[in-house]
C-alpha cells in the first residue's frame, strides 16, 4: 500500500528518503512522491531527547530529624547548589525536611534550603564539647566576662538581663530543661571562650561567639551568644584580675 505525499513536504523528506533507499525517483522534479508506510513513519517519527532530570525522594522517617556538621556548610536556595543564602558552621546541627537528592538534602533549620551531604553525620544534638581545650575551665586566657553597668558604665544597660544562648549563630534558642524559659549567661557572668576560628562567626548582621557558660539550672552548657554588630566584639570582655 502506498500514500501520496504532497510536494510541500518533499524538501523535508525527499533527500532523507532517497539517501536511505526507502524511495526512488527524482524528488527535485517530481510533483508527488510514492512512498511506503514504513518510509513515512521513518520520516515523521519524533526525535527523542534524553534529559537529565534530578531524582528526589521523600523519606518520611527522616522528616524533622537532626544531622551534625563536620565542617562549615553553605545553604543554597535550590538543589543545584548555585544560589547561596546562608551558612552553617562546623560542629553544629541542622534539621531535615525529609527530601533527599543525589548528594544533596533539603534542610528546614537554621534556614530552609539545600546543602551538600558530604559534611553531614547522623550524630546530632547540642553543640558538641569534644575538641575543646582540656584547660578551658582553668586557663585565664579563655576567661571572658559579660559587661555590666557597674563595671563598664550605662552604655551596657541592655546587658542587665544577660544574654540568650542559641544552638547555632542566629539559630534556635536554648531553653531551661523542657520549659519555655530561655537559657544563657546571666548578668555579669563569667564564661569560657575556646578562641578557635570555628567559635566566632558573623551572621545576620551580628557577631556570634561560641562559649561555655553556666545555665540557669547550674549545669555547664555550650552555645552561641551575640557579641555585638558584625565585626564588633562588644558584649564580652577579658576577665578582670581574680576572675580566672
Amino acid at each position: 500500500m502506498l500514500f501520496k505525499v504532497s510536494s510541500m513536504h518533499l524538501n523535508v523528506m525527499g533527500a532523507l528518503l532517497v539517501s536511505t533507499g526507502l524511495a526512488t525517483g527524482n524528488v527535485g522534479l517530481a510533483k508527488d512522491l510514492q512512498v511506503s508506510p514504513a518510509a513515512l513513519l521513518f520520516a515523521i517519527a519524533p526525535l527523542q531527547i534524553t534529559q537529565n532530570v534530578p531524582t528526589f525522594i521523600e523519606r518520611v522517617s527522616q522528616i524533622d530529624t537532626c544531622r551534625g556538621t563536620t565542617s562549615a556548610l553553605t545553604i543554597h536556595k535550590s538543589s543545584a547548589l548555585n544560589d547561596p543564602i546562608g551558612n552553617v558552621p562546623a560542629n553544629t546541627s541542622v534539621r531535615l525536611t525529609g527530601i533527599f537528592g543525589t548528594g544533596v538534602v533539603q534542610i528546614k533549620t537554621p534556614l530552609v534550603g539545600w546543602v551538600s551531604t558530604n559534611a553531614l553525620v547522623t550524630t546530632c544534638g547540642a553543640p558538641p564539647t569534644e575538641g575543646l581545650p582540656a584547660d578551658l575551665d582553668t586557663n585565664p586566657r579563655y576567661c571572658r566576662r559579660l559587661r555590666s553597668v557597674e563595671v563598664d558604665g550605662s552604655a551596657y544597660a541592655d546587658l542587665n538581663t544577660g544574654l540568650v544562648a542559641r544552638n547555632t549563630p542566629g539559630g534556635d534558642f536554648q531553653y531551661v530543661g523542657n520549659s519555655n524559659q530561655t537559657d544563657g549567661p546571666m548578668k555579669a557572668a563569667v564564661v569560657r571562650f575556646p578562641e578557635r576560628a570555628t567559635d566566632l562567626e558573623d551572621a545576620g548582621g551580628r557577631r556570634w561567639i561560641r562559649i561555655k557558660y553556666m545555665g540557669f539550672q547550674g549545669t555547664p552548657r555550650v552555645g552561641w551568644v551575640p557579641n555585638g554588630p558584625a565585626g564588633v566584639n562588644r558584649n564580652l570582655a577579658v576577665c578582670a584580675s581574680g576572675q580566672n
